[in-house]
């Protein structure tokens, strides 16, 4: 089962667009091979390539638009009811400063935070790159 919050799903489209661009870069580098040790390592180049497009995701898209900050409010309950009215929003605000209570909304994949993704992503895309690299240098 796949567990997301907001807009975590996107990291699978990052991740389907990096594995795209490591096939079409072994397509391109490397043409007539279909599998064996330099496909794979092009799915690490991929998976690198994914890593950087979840960064590019995270830090221009999710967090100035998608994720900003929004002010926390409670209801109250109304003295009298008010047409279907029973309740009205109150903005939080902080008793010492009198400013109002923002909250930064996240969105995870697994639990996991869109901004942790790219390290997560670029671990495994250099690991499968380097595992890879070394068995297509010992076939020789």
């Amino acid at each position: 089962m796949i567990i997301w919050s907001r807009w975590g799903i996107l990291i699978l489209v990052a991740v389907g667009l990096g594995v795209g661009t490591g096939a079409l870069l072994d397509a391109l580098l490397l043409p007539g091979r279909t599998n064996g040790p330099s496909f794979s390592m092009f799915m690490g180049v991929g998976l690198i390539a994914a890593a950087v497009y979840t960064y590019l995701l995270d830090r221009y898209v999710l967090r100035p638009h998608l994720d900003k900050p929004q002010q926390q409010f409670v209801l109250q309950p109304l003295p009298e009811r008010v047409g279907n009215q029973t309740h009205r929003q109150i903005p939080v605000v902080n008793p010492q400063t009198g400013q109002p209570v923002y909250v930064q909304p996240r969105s995870s994949l697994f639990f996991v935070p869109v901004r942790i993704w790219p390290f997560v992503l670029a671990g495994i895309g250099i690991l499968v790159t380097i595992v890879n690299a070394i068995a297509l240098i010992a076939r020789g």
